[in-house]
């Protein structure tokens, strides 16, 4: 991770790390790379409070520098990855945190296939920014870059998911929790308009402060009561950009990421439509998918945390499907990024199809009890190269007989180090937990 940018783009909070300098800067160096071409360059934002004043920011850096601006306000985040590609767009930005409280921000940068920005061209335009002296040319005269107001291609990008939608499941009543974010703008015209869905929305309106505040796919205790008080066949959360979906069954179960791949992971095989019969899953991925799919005859890559570790081992081995236990699902012939409500799509195809309830599709699919705990230590690289460490965990891995497991790995971020134990008992995880905690807690230097 460089300076500013880190795995997902620059993030932080609003005018205190993520200032309209900074993005007027990043627009400065994008709306001209390489070399001074002049680039189309489309930009969408969520509905935070800062969206308008980044997005002010981010077109004066690039017309300034020569580039055309196509606005389309608030939208998805993978709206932009899908406009990018499809629609000859240079370079695409989304402003948006995601999952994160209003008070933050971030800027994530798409190249012309649709995928996140390289690695080395961030640098190159932290470089840009720390410059001491601004040695870009501004364009002057005729060469000033326009900005055109393009919200008409949120269209297009609707058009695209609704093609995918197979058969009926207007038989099922839906309850949609748009999170106060980017869903709010394009749930209705999908679900209700497009598709002619048997649903009800809510978080559907925004104030810029509201975003995934006590709703959404981070806070499900709101869309679960909403199930279970109107009796809804099927609950669906976005988060604040739309990029990642769980669901809530009827009787007011999560419906994971682990369990959405594993429903669609079937159905493909079964429509011969799952590259090589493989699934990508990353290390947080439960036991108890990894176990099924192997009864099932279905085999799986692991990769890191991160759904960039994801989409590259998709696209590296060929692969269909992939993601996350967080919702973040990416289904690499359809879209090569995560999309909430293309996963929505998916699995009521899947539902009307089968036409059975999602508790009878995954009877086969037995969740491990996990638990997480993270433990605040002064030196994270050291203590995951401590041997003894290495020696204790391996004794607590036989104790579990196959049937579990255990994962011990550094934070990205912070000086913690993440214990999770799978086992089939909560007890079994919470001892093997603290008795790893607490010898980490003991290693000195």
């Amino acid at each position: 991770m460089g300076k500013y940018f880190g795995t997902d783009g620059v993030r932080g909070p609003a005018n205190e790390k993520l200032t309209a300098l900074l993005a007027y800067r990043i627009g400065r160096y994008i709306g001209q790379y390489p070399q001074g071409k002049k680039n189309k360059i489309v930009i969408g934002r969520d509905t935070r409070l800062s969206g308008s004043m980044l997005a002010c920011a981010l077109i004066a850096g690039i017309t300034s520098s020569g580039g055309d601006v196509y606005k389309v306000g608030v939208t998805t985040t993978p709206s932009i990855s899908f406009l990018v590609e499809n629609k000859g767009f240079d370079f695409g930005i989304m402003i948006s945190a995601s999952h994160n409280p209003f008070y933050d921000n971030g800027i994530k940068i798409f190249a012309p296939n649709g995928e996140k920005l390289s690695s080395a061209i961030e640098l190159e335009i932290e470089k840009y920014i720390d410059s001491p002296i601004d040695e870009l040319p501004l364009a002057a005269n005729r060469k000033i870059g326009t900005l055109f107001i393009a919200k008409e291609l949120i269209n297009d990008y609707i058009d695209f998911l609704v093609s995918k939608a197979k058969g009926d499941p207007s038989h099922l009543h839906l309850a949609i929790d748009c999170a106060h974010g980017s869903a709010a703008v394009t749930a209705k015209e999908l679900f209700i308009n497009r598709l002619h869905l048997n649903a009800d929305l809510f978080n559907a309106d925004f104030s810029g402060t509201d975003i995934n505040d006590n709703c959404g796919s981070t806070h499900l205790n709101f869309l679960k009561e909403k199930v279970l008080e109107g009796r809804y066949d099927l609950g669906i959360a976005f988060d604040g950009d739309a990029d990642r979906c769980l669901f809530i069954d009827r009787f007011g179960n999560v419906v994971d990421g682990d369990t959405t791949m594993y429903l669609n992971a079937l159905y493909m095989k079964k429509h011969h439509t799952l590259q090589k019969d493989t699934i990508v899953l990353t290390v947080m991925s439960n036991f108890g998918l990894k176990k099924v799919l192997h009864e099932k005859g279905l085999n799986y890559e692991e990769v890191s945390v991160g759904d960039k570790y994801v989409q590259a081992r998709l696209k590296d081995n060929q692969l269909s499907l992939g993601g996350e236990q967080s919702g973040h699902v990416i289904f690499y012939d359809d879209l090569n990024t995560g999309d909430g409500q293309l996963t929505a799509i998916r699995l009521l195809n899947v539902l009307a199809e089968e036409k059975k309830s999602i508790k009878e599709l995954s009877k086969d699919l037995i969740i491990f009890p996990q638990t997480l705990k993270n433990i605040v230590v002064p030196n994270k690289e050291a203590i995951m190269e401590h041997q003894g460490l290495k020696d204790f965990i391996k004794k607590q891995e036989k104790t579990l007989n196959g049937d579990g497991r255990i994962l011990v790995r550094c934070s990205g971020t912070e000086q913690l180090i993440r214990v999770m134990v799978e086992a089939t008992d909560i007890k079994t995880c919470n001892e093997i937990t603290e008795k790893i905690a607490a010898y980490i807690s003991c290693i000195s230097y």
